[in-house]
């Protein structure tokens, strides 16, 4: 079961960040560079201001039952990077909590997280690569099992409580391209919803000197290194050639991903600049 810190009360300054985290990958929320809006939403980079700068912000209005806000990711840690270690942690601001609820009041639903896809490939006699699947890559988090409250939230989420496809040699960033927020809505009503201070750190001490308590997962980390070594034996026919081919494989196809994201982003701003 995922867990999450919620804080209700407005961030400042002084809360922003904990000391001892140490920032791994940084989503850039002052500007709409890389920034998209799914059908019925509108993004906004001059609408939601805090501490005295805007962030982006996403509307969605009367007559839409969904926001979705998309962020193409050209560049994360290192493959090998252990996300178990890791935790997200964002101020997400919801200017009407009413929008995302019923008339029970229990939330409508929605998810904060990373997606992407993992080719798996193998050489083929003529030099080309067989493609053998396109395995997905995700970590989320449900937005329903959050205390949400209006105004800004901040929310530290463990990747070791995220819900991903349960295999333990996928704990890594690999194959990520896209950071997304999807909620429903009441298509009655309008809402707009933004993002500040969003980064991948590693867990380490809290701003008082204590360590970070773990979050307890159903699987341990010796039994996910268990786990691994029983798949290991099992693909033990595999050559290390084609491992590290394919893995090489991976990556380029990873790039070509990437900078298609670049691609997009740079005929965005050239169509603004015209």
């Amino acid at each position: 079961m995922s867990f999450f810190l919620t804080f209700g009360a407005t961030p400042t300054k002084a809360t922003d960040s904990l000391n001892g985290y140490v920032s791994r990958y940084t989503i850039q929320t002052h500007g709409r560079s890389d920034w998209d809006g799914g059908e019925g939403t509108a993004v906004s980079a001059s609408t939601v201001e805090r501490n005295g700068k805007y962030v982006i912000s996403f509307y969605a209005g009367n007559g839409s039952e969904n926001l979705t806000a998309s962020y193409g990711i050209t560049s994360m840690p290192a493959v090998n990077f252990d996300v178990t270690t890791l935790t997200f942690k964002l101020l997400l601001y919801v200017d009407d909590i009413g929008a995302i609820k019923d008339s029970n009041g229990n939330f409508l639903g929605g998810e904060i997280g990373f997606y992407g896809k993992k080719i798996h490939s193998t050489p083929s006699e003529d030099g080309s690569e067989n493609i053998i699947a396109e395995e997905d890559v995700f970590y989320t988090w449900d937005l329903s099992q959050i205390n949400l409250k209006k105004g800004w939230n901040r929310l530290t989420l463990n990747f070791k409580t995220a819900k991903t496809d349960s295999v333990p040699t996928a704990y890594t960033f690999e194959g990520i391209t896209e950071f997304r927020i999807t909620a429903r809505k009441n298509n009655a009503a309008n809402l707009i919803v933004a993002v500040d201070n969003a980064e991948v750190c590693i867990l380490s001490i809290e701003s008082d000197g204590s360590p970070v308590a773990p979050i307890t997962d159903t699987h341990t980390v010796k039994e996910l290194a268990l786990a691994a070594g029983v798949a290991f034996a099992i693909v033990g026919g595999i050559t290390a050639g084609i491992y590290v081919h394919s893995k090489k494989e991976e990556q380029r196809r990873l790039r070509e991903r990437r900078a298609k994201i670049r691609a997009r982003k740079e005929a965005r701003q050239n169509q603004e600049k015209e």
